[in-house]
């Protein structure tokens, strides 16, 4: 959709969050135990509808690229889909871009495979997990329920991949201790200009990075704060003794 004047005037695809800093300043970033963060906020409920992946270099702080697709349910009727979307989407006026691009999931993860190894950060035939990369999300949600959950729709294994991920509610409460519930509580208390509309999961990944951003700025360390047990993954040993419950 890419050739597609309302698709592009609905979505800004450039994903031009940069940091604003000086080189001194990039210099002086704290270290990361990973090269490049995978920003990611699912929208959808009842099935996945939006899945955007947002990647973030960790030592510049500079948007590399994005993967973003609309994911087309597989267990409703018709008019079900139709109901589902006019009412999480007919708000922002993208409706029309999401039956025009949806697909299954199970496609957006065949697709999703071949971006991760463009970038060299994952591969069937290295190791299970992430090459020096992480996922960040705001809440467990996410990567603990609705991937497991549909994959299970979709009758497909959990991907490797999916093992681990950084809560950033969690690392945000130990950073600065104080809470923050959510996205929207993180932008407000660090007085960052919320993008675009909430729950738009584009939109929601390119505020969540602009969070990420600030945290690394002002000196924190981005650690994994969840993990699935390989020989059990449906449990899941969180990392952070404080942390969002």
């Amino acid at each position: 959709m890419m050739d597609d004047p309302l698709h592009l005037d609905k979505f800004n695809h450039s994903c031009s969050l940069d940091f604003s800093a000086d080189p001194k300043q990039v210099q002086i970033l704290p270290a990361q135990h990973f090269d490049h963060f995978l920003v990611l906020d699912l929208e959808g409920k009842v099935e996945i509808l939006e899945f955007p992946v947002l990647m973030l270099c960790a030592r510049s702080l500079r948007v590399v690229d994005f993967f973003h697709r609309f994911v087309r349910p597989t267990e409703m009727s018709e008019q079900r889909i139709a109901e589902y979307i006019e009412g999480k989407y007919g708000k922002f006026g993208v409706d029309r871009v999401w039956h025009d691009t949806a697909i299954p999931f199970y496609e957006v993860i065949e697709q999703f495979e071949e971006w991760l190894a463009g970038h060299r950060l994952w591969s069937k035939a290295s190791t299970p997990g992430l090459n020096r990369a992480a996922f960040v999300t705001c809440g467990n949600w996410d990567l603990k329920t609705k991937v497991p959950q549909q994959c299970k729709v979709a009758k497909m294994e959990l991907p490797c991949y999916f093992m681990e991920w950084i809560n950033l509610k969690d690392v945000y409460l130990n950073f600065y201790k104080r809470s923050a519930t959510g996205m929207v509580p993180m932008l407000r208390q660090l007085r960052i200009p919320q993008l675009g509309s909430h729950h738009l999961g584009i939109d929601d990944t390119k505020n969540i990075a602009k969070v990420l951003q600030r945290m690394i700025a002002d000196g924190a360390i981005v650690k994994l704060s969840a993990r699935r047990n390989p020989a059990a993954p449906e449990k899941v040993e969180f990392l952070f003794k404080n942390r969002i419950r």
